[in-house]
């Protein structure tokens, strides 16, 4: 018997009979372990799961992860999956970046970033007060003084 590329192919499964079906070439397969409060060795069977939704209301399942921030330092969280979408990034627009904080706050960094590149290369004038270092350092300096002033009325 040929082994195939796809490690899920048409074999058939040996209790039921039934066929499993190829994955598709431009599909992913992600298999990995998303609680960190299962102790090894025989598996918990559970037969009153019917569909992904039962499996998700009863394992409940969750991961503990350390994201690295922009200095370098870890931030601790603990990701919880309550559906398929909680997995989904999207470009930022899922709900596994809307169900974590350190998530959201970087996705906001970058968007906020975009907005203001946007804007300078949409102006002309300021893109011209760019181009000049004197006429950078004196806008550095009227920005950081608004800023300041911003941060006094707090």
């Amino acid at each position: 018997m040929a082994m195939k590329e796809n490690f899920i192919s048409m074999a058939p499964d040996e209790e039921s009979s039934a066929k499993v079906s190829l994955i598709d070439q431009n599909k992913t397969l992600m298999i990995d372990q998303y609680t960190t409060d299962v102790e090894p060795g025989d598996p918990e069977f559970v037969e009153d799961i019917q569909n992904i939704n039962d499996a998700f209301e009863h394992f409940k399942p969750k991961v503990d992860v350390t994201f690295t921030d922009e200095e370098g330092g870890a931030v601790e969280e603990t990701l919880k999956f309550g559906e398929l979408r909680d997995f989904e990034a999207q470009g930022g627009k899922g709900n596994l970046v809307k169900n974590s904080a350190f998530l959201s706050g970087v996705k906001e960094n970058i968007d906020t970033s975009a907005k203001i590149r946007k804007s300078i290369e949409q102006n002309r004038k300021l893109r011209d007060i760019l181009k000049e270092a004197g006429s950078r350092a004196e806008l550095k300096e009227v920005l950081q003084s608004l800023l300041a002033e911003l941060e006094e009325a707090k």
